[in-house]
């Protein structure tokens, strides 16, 4: 692709281009090559532009220090990404019914849909248009599956569950698992029967080997364009809301409550029943044991330390509460 065509698909400006150089392929500023294209969107990157071996350069405004071509566009990184789409393009598969497959009589598939090698699919099972669905994939009965669903080999999905548009799940991940919960009779733990299920709307994808569990009686819900990243466990009859992202290892135990647009970074872990509201930022490792107010940002993570230099805050850690019964008793006295 020309570097005029990239400028005119975008509404861009050429900079200091001599000749019309024909793009190849895209890489990061330092990894670049001759037929190359990258970009830069911090201005404080700027000194990079004179050291890359690109061929042309994603800029927000020209950089006349630096001797290369040069597409001037509004958000340099947000067109590399759909560049991204056009230069490496997912693989067109044709519609397909495996031999291998195990497909129920009872099922319904839409048209244009793909069935991988030793997929197996229920009774009364609905598959909507343009889906795809990998080898080994398992889909339970009474699951419905809209239009333009991906779903990546090795997925297990229980019986019951919805599944909207648009939706990606990546190998691995298992939705509809029964809750986690027992009750405890005669010194022994009963299991709790989950007889609930498992709706995930429109636009949402879920990660590699991520668990998303069925509730209990209701319904554990994951809402639209939600994004969710590998090996992050929803428990039961959570409602997690629109727009949002958990990062990896991110874990909500039961009946927990998100927002709308919250980022749950890595390794957040939330307990029962907390309502987290929208727009909240929880950083990475934090612990969440109540309720969090709209629009803030919360974080109880310690970052790693000097092993020794720990010992030591610790062992002051330790003696804190002494040092509080004293200081308010001398308070007191006072």
């Amino acid at each position: 692709m020309k570097l005029s065509e990239i400028a005119r698909l975008f509404n861009g400006k050429l900079y200091n281009v001599k000749e019309d150089r024909e793009i190849t392929g895209l890489k990061s500023i330092f990894t670049a090559k001759e037929g190359d294209l990258t970009f830069l969107a911090d201005r404080k990157l700027y000194d990079l532009a004179e050291k890359t071996n690109a061929s042309a350069i994603l800029v927000k405004e020209p950089i006349e220090s630096a001797d290369i071509p040069q597409i001037i566009v509004d958000n340099p990184q947000h067109v590399f990404y759909k560049l991204i789409d056009i230069f490496y393009p997912d693989k067109k598969l044709k519609p397909r019914r495996a031999k291998t497959a195990k497909i129920s009589k009872k099922a319904k598939l839409g048209e244009n849909v793909y069935i991988g090698d030793y997929v197996v699919i229920e009774d009364n099972v609905e598959i909507g248009n343009n889906t795809v669905i990998y080898p080994f994939t398992y889909i339970g009965e009474n699951t419905k599956i809209g239009n333009d669903v991906l779903i990546y080999p090795r997925v297990t999905i229980y019986k019951n569950t919805e599944i909207g548009n648009r939706v990606i799940i990546h190998s691995g991940a298992v939705i509809a698992a029964d809750g986690f919960g027992y009750y405890r009779e005669n010194n022994e733990h009963i299991k709790i029967k989950h007889v609930g299920k498992v709706i995930i709307e429109d636009d949402v994808e879920i990660g590699a080997n991520t668990t998303i569990d069925r509730a209990m009686i209701d319904e554990t819900v994951i809402k639209r364009g939600t994004k969710i990243d590998n090996l992050v466990m929803v428990a039961h009859n959570c409602i997690v809301g629109e727009r949002t992202i958990f990062a990896a290892q991110v874990g909500l135990a039961g009946s927990t409550k998100v927002g709308n647009d919250v980022i749950l970074a890595g390794q957040v872990g939330v307990a029962d029943h907390i309502k987290i509201g929208d727009g909240v930022i929880v950083t990475g490792k934090s612990g969440v044991w109540s309720n969090l107010e709209s629009g803030k940002m919360y974080g109880s993570n310690i970052p790693a330390m000097e092993w020794s230099k720990w010992k030591r805050i610790l062992a002051v850690l330790m003696k804190l509460p002494d040092l509080y019964k004293k200081f308010k008793g001398g308070g007191h006295q006072s």
